[in-house]
């Protein structure tokens, strides 16, 4: 298993996740929508910090794979916004819906975090989650994340109460 740029190689398997997450109804980690954008170009946008909508900021994206099979995407945004410190965050995840509840979650942010401190320099981090969403609020726990606070975010037109975690970078321990 390993943590790599998005590669064509996983694309189908990649494609078959959006797939799962529209089948399920799962809204907690958007994949770059393949109808509106050639992925691969998108994701190189956000990495240069070229073609970006107003308010985006610098982004790497980050494949979890195993075998030839997609698992789950990453995506670590290199500053912050005033938007992104209530909703959002440095990292966002997703693992695909029929790989949930196998550890895959907790071992993609660790690796996430070891990327983000040793190759983009980052020393603390941002994570957020929805206050309802436990198996993410675990799995940035078991990564270290420190709870700042709850805050109410306005989400196209829903309030969502969202919790803020913090992780230092410098003390992280990984979790592989």
């Amino acid at each position: 298993m390993e943590l790599i740029l998005p590669d064509k190689k996983y694309y189908p398997s990649y494609l078959e996740a959006i797939r799962e997450y529209r089948e399920h109804g799962v809204h907690t980690h958007p994949f770059v929508d393949d109808n509106r954008y050639d992925v691969f170009e998108r994701f190189e946008d956000f990495r240069t910090g070229k073609n970006l909508p107003e308010g985006y900021v610098k982004a790497t994206y980050l494949w979890l794979v195993d075998g030839d099979e997609f698992i789950g995407e990453s995506s670590i945004r290199h500053s912050l916004t005033d938007a992104l410190l209530r909703y959002g965050g440095h990292i966002g995840y997703g693992v695909r819906y029929i790989q949930w509840k196998k550890g895959y979650g907790t071992h993609m942010l660790s690796r996430t975090l070891q990327y983000a401190s040793g190759v983009l320099g980052l020393s603390r981090v941002l994570i957020t989650c929805n206050d309802d969403n436990y198996g993410s609020a675990r799995v940035i726990e078991k990564n270290g994340g420190i709870l700042q606070d709850k805050v109410i975010n306005t989400i196209q037109g829903a309030e969502i109460l969202t919790r803020r975690y913090w992780i230092d970078l410098a003390n992280f321990e990984p979790q592989i």
